[in-house]
């Protein structure tokens, strides 16, 4: 996820990228709308049958594509220190007032939380929804980056093992404190990201046009059938056995790049425009649909009850997706930039002596 871009970076960015993101956070916003009104006990299917962990590790790929020259241009320390803002700066306020809502509409929520939860925003960071994903990506990063500067020197084929025995541990670590699994379990997806990132970024590059996809579809849907055939009605990672965990990454992988050529071919001809602006603000859609999705589920059901399920189920989405678009837009005219970016003051105490990008 990123921001959008400003300036010269726009000239740079690849559209791709963002319509990469706008898929996957759509497709996130679909499954906490339709998690929300199951949990209200509104009868509505699944009609996108994945494991719950399929989108997120597309997320992680594509910051695996930056992170060598994003580590490398600024160096470990500035690095930590860079991502800290960029990442644990908008965990920090919004899972805060995101929390502070579900606690003061407790009677109204699904899932009540107590104040015990400001505590689990440094220890425990699954219980507070989907925030866990910025606090996850952070460690691992941090990981990653600290690994290759201290040990690795980002040799490909180091950090092929390390992230094969961090995905294999994943599976016996059972425990969410600090995020241990998300780290061991999503690791991979960013080194593979970073394996890639050669092959797709150049603007002249052939990836996307190569015959790659011939050989590596008839895999897929292999793997697919298998999957369909073995584990029918699983959802949760944790329902798996070792080989169902082991399939899961070609499976992931393959249907990640199967998205971002699906993705390049959108931006080489300019449909679905509105797609890549959705992706291009994925952050901000992601810290606080949540908010809305539940506001709007609420109202709904108060007001409307006997509402059609799915007119429930796309009106929550569009307001997930949009309202925080707009909110965000209008909170930065309004002077607020330091809900989404560290001020002044708090950039000279996260980078000390060093000089904030």
């Amino acid at each position: 996820m990123s921001s959008a871009g400003s300036g010269s970076a726009k000239i740079h960015r690849r559209g791709w990228i963002d319509y990469a993101r706008g898929i996957v956070i759509i497709y996130v916003v679909y499954r906490h709308a339709l998690t929300g009104l199951l949990g209200a006990g509104v009868n509505i299917k699944n009609a996108i049958y994945l494991v719950q962990e399929s989108s997120m590790p597309v997320f992680f790929i594509v910051s695996g594509i930056f992170i060598r020259s994003s580590a490398l241009k600024r160096g470990l320390d500035t690095f930590v220190r860079f991502k800290f803002e960029s990442l644990m700066y908008p965990y920090f306020v919004w899972a805060t007032i995101h929390l502070s809502i579900q606690i003061f509409f407790s009677h109204y929520s699904n899932y009540a939380k107590g104040v015990e939860y400001y505590g689990y925003l440094f220890t425990f960071p699954r219980a507070i929804d989907q925030f866990w994903y910025l606090y996850a990506l952070f460690a691992t990063m941090i990981v990653f980056a600290t690994l290759n500067f201290k040990l690795l020197k980002f040799n490909v084929p180091l950090n092929v093992v390390v992230a094969i025995g961090l995905y294999v541990s994943s599976y016996f670590i059972k425990t969410d404190y600090f995020s241990l699994h998300d780290i061991a379990f999503y690791y991979p997806f960013l080194v593979f990201g970073f394996l890639i990132a050669d092959a797709l970024m150049p603007v002249d590059s052939t990836f996307f046009k190569g015959k790659w996809l011939l050989y590596t579809l008839p895999i897929f849907i292999v793997l697919q059938i298998y999957w369909r055939w073995q584990y029918p009605d699983t959802n949760r990672l944790n329902e798996l056995d070792f080989i169902g965990f082991v399939a899961f990454v070609p499976i992931t992988i393959i249907g990640a790049l199967l998205i971002f050529i699906f993705s390049y071919h959108l931006d080489e001809r300019n449909w679905l425009k509105p797609l890549r602006f959705i992706g291009s603000h994925s952050l901000y859609i992601y810290i606080m649909h949540l908010i809305f999705t539940s506001g709007i589920r609420m109202v709904f059901l108060k007001l409307y009850p006997q509402a059609p399920p799915l007119l429930m189920l796309l009106v929550i989405m569009a307001g997930g997706i949009f309202i925080p678009i707009v909110l965000y837009k209008t909170l930065m005219q309004l002077g607020f930039k330091a809900l989404f970016e560290p001020p002044l003051a708090v950039k000279k105490l996260i980078f000390w002596k060093h000089k904030p990008l």
